[in-house]
Parts: C-alpha cells; sequence; structure tokens
C-alpha cells in the first residue's frame, strides 16, 4: 500500500487535508484525521470536532462495492460519505456536513479505502470546519 497524506491547511476556522492511496496488499487502508491534533485557535482553544464543508474525490477500484467512505469516528463508526468514481460536494450552504455525534464519538473523521485489489486507487480532498 503507498498511502500519502498531507496537511494542506490548519486556519483557525478551517483545516484541508489530501489523501492519496494505492492499493499493493490486498489490504485495505485508512486514516483517522484527528480533531486534537489541529492546531488551536487564535484563543487558544483546542479542536474536539470536525465538520466535513467540501470533498473532491477520485476513485478507480475494480469493485464499486469497494468505495472510498467517510466515517465519523465512534463506538460504532457511523457513515458520513461514500465517494466513488469521480465528483464532489460542497456542503457550505448548509452549514457543512455535521458530525452525528454518535454514542462514544471523538470528534474525529476516518478516511477508509475498503478496495483489497492491488493497483485500485483513491484521490480526496476534504476542507473541514474546525469546531471547538
Amino acid at each position: 500500500m503507498v498511502q500519502v497524506v498531507k496537511k494542506l491547511f490548519d486556519g483557525d476556522r478551517k483545516a484541508v487535508f489530501s489523501f492519496n492511496a494505492t492499493i499493493a496488499s490486498t489490504t485495505a487502508e485508512s486514516y483517522t484525521v484527528n480533531a486534537s491534533d489541529l492546531d488551536a485557535n487564535n484563543a487558544g482553544a483546542t479542536c474536539a470536532s470536525v465538520d466535513i464543508n467540501k470533498v473532491w474525490w477520485s476513485v478507480n477500484n475494480t469493485a464499486v462495492t469497494k468505495p472510498l467512505k467517510l466515517l465519523w469516528d465512534a463506538t460504532t463508526d457511523e457513515l458520513a460519505l461514500t465517494c466513488n468514481y469521480s465528483d464532489s460536494q460542497d456542503f457550505s450552504s448548509i452549514g457543512a456536513l455535521r458530525n452525528t455525534q454518535a454514542s462514544g464519538y471523538s470528534g474525529d473523521v476516518i478516511i477508509n479505502f475498503s478496495s483489497v485489489t492491488n493497483d485500485d486507487t483513491a484521490t480526496c480532498v476534504i476542507e473541514f470546519l474546525k469546531r471547538y
């Protein structure tokens, strides 16, 4: 597996991440965006959770039943968005896709590429809104 995750921006209100994955070992891959690891705001408050504001993706997977998924981290993870093929979503007009705060939620987002076929790829750029 080749997985590259970059924090492109981490400001007072927003954070932007890019995620690139190529399956090379028939193992699904995931990455957790930890809200508490993001920069504190100007007042010194630690980020408690993130909401999904905008997403752009391109997924090349052999089995469409094995897409890229964005999950709200909780005791039982909650599905936020399923990403297949190439598309984008902009939730800014509704104030972002809000964390469900399911039982045992952490405020984090899990990026999970569930494909297990060698050479399948996924690319995703996510703009998060930070909550304190």
